[in-house]
């Protein structure tokens, strides 16, 4: 079965939501959140993209926007972006860079999928809920952590957890996707 049709009946079985909703969808222009869009637009899904800039990597964080905004439009889909002071929070709240990104970014999606009733939809995979695992149980978690990340969490949604990184990678160069990386 190929990775769309895999990725629709995940949805439905795992009943993560329906073909008529509203999805924000969170593009980074890395090839998994790609990926994410290119099969929410092949399904025929509803959805706008979300692009947090955390101004981190100076013309790479530029880029990266300017990337996301340009898919966005080739895709006639709404786009909103938002700049962060992630170093300054960081400092301010005594967190890592990491936690401070995680904590911005899940604070603005709250926020847009209460505004416009709505799901967030991330494209972690397979391979990232393994490393979200491995590093709870070598944190010496309990049981929760040992779920590590579920594919419904609220209004969060992560669609992609059934597929491989290396799935993720096949489909973007069968169907010519473009996508950035940061160094």
């Amino acid at each position: 079965m190929d990775l769309l049709n895999r990725f629709t009946n995940y949805i439905s079985t795992e009943n993560l939501f329906h073909p008529k909703d509203k999805l924000i969808l969170a593009v980074s222009g890395g090839v998994d959140s790609i990926v994410l869009s290119e099969l929410c637009k092949q399904a025929n899904f509803d959805f706008f993209i979300a692009h947090c800039n955390f101004q981190l990597r100076s013309e790479e964080s530029e880029r990266d926007e300017q990337f996301v905004r340009a898919l966005a439009d080739n895709y006639g889909v709404e786009i909103l972006v938002k700049k962060f002071n992630t170093k300054e929070y960081a400092k301010e709240n005594g967190v890592s860079i990491q936690v401070a990104a995680r904590e911005l970014r899940y604070s603005w999606f709250e926020k847009l999928a209460d505004q416009h009733h709505a799901f967030i939809v991330t494209a972690h995979h397979g391979d990232d809920n393994i490393e979200t695992l491995l590093m709870n149980f070598f944190k010496g978690t309990g049981i929760n952590g040992l779920k590590a990340m579920s594919a419904k969490n609220g209004k969060i949604i992560r669609p992609l957890l059934f597929a491989e990184k290396s799935e993720l990678l096949e489909f973007a160069l069968n169907n010519s996707l473009q996508f950035v990386e940061d160094s």
